[in-house]
């Protein structure tokens, strides 16, 4: 390998295996965060080396439901630390994770945290982790695409939407059910957060393993979604190349 090659952006997508309701795959997130960094990966191939998706994620909270495969959080935590370490050694500069499952945020966060404060190794490196719906907050806004909900949650609108239009094959709109919200008040919402954390498993505040409305889900909607996605993940790796 080229001394220029180590200048490129290493871009680790993030995924999970777990439930998604009744009309949704279980790789759900997977797939998402997958299509996502492909698409970026098209645009941006001399900057950037992708890699595989990393399937496993932290999503205990989902273990009430059949077919869900996790980790806990503190396996998470050692698990990204190594994989970054990896790059670490090979000198690579640049790492960006690139997540699509929100149970990984927090183990993830403390991964680059420790790693960041463990050596000076990191001290020349610029280890980034973001979802992809919050870089593309602001292009993800629902009357931008014709949605009825105002956020990405589980198994919802949003994810539903671009599934249809990625796998519509596998998806199984027969069967989609959703719960309303467990809580709706100033200080917190059970599926879009608010100004306190709450700990939870999914089953107590979405009996049905859905969130969000999935049955106002079109293709359409979820082509304009990922076109959107794509074009800010991709303006913000460029702009995290010249850090």
């Amino acid at each position: 390998m080229q001394e220029a090659d180590k200048n490129k952006v290493v871009v680790l997508p993030l995924g999970s295996l777990e439930q998604h309701g009744h009309h949704s795959p279980l790789l759900t997130d997977t797939y998402l965060v997958t299509a996502v960094a492909q698409r970026v990966e098209q645009e941006l191939s001399e900057q950037i080396y992708l890699l595989p998706t990393l399937w496993l994620g932290a999503s205990d909270h989902h273990l009430d439901r059949p077919g869900t495969v996790s980790v806990p959080n503190h396996i998470y935590t050692l698990m990204i630390k190594n994989i970054v370490r990896s790059f670490a050694k090979a000198g690579f500069q640049r790492v960006f994770l690139l997540n699509g499952h929100g149970g990984n945020v927090v183990p993830g966060t403390q991964a680059i945290t420790e790693l960041a404060n463990e050596s000076d190794i990191y001290d020349n490196m610029w280890i980034a982790l973001s979802s992809y719906w919050t870089v593309a907050e602001p292009a993800m806004a629902p009357e931008h695409h014709g949605m009825e909900t105002p956020h990405l949650t589980h198994a919802c609108e949003y994810e539903t939407s671009m599934m249809l239009f990625l796998h519509g094959e596998i998806m199984r709109m027969d069967r989609v059910t959703s719960s309303p919200p467990l809580i709706d008040s100033p200080f917190y919402h059970s599926e879009h957060g608010g100004r306190i954390n709450v700990g939870k498993r999914l089953v107590t505040w979405a009996p049905t393993g859905a969130m969000g409305k999935p049955q106002h889900a079109t293709p359409e909607k979820g082509e304009s979604l990922l076109n959107a996605i794509t074009g800010e993940v991709v303006a913000c790796i460029k702009d995290f190349e010249t850090w």
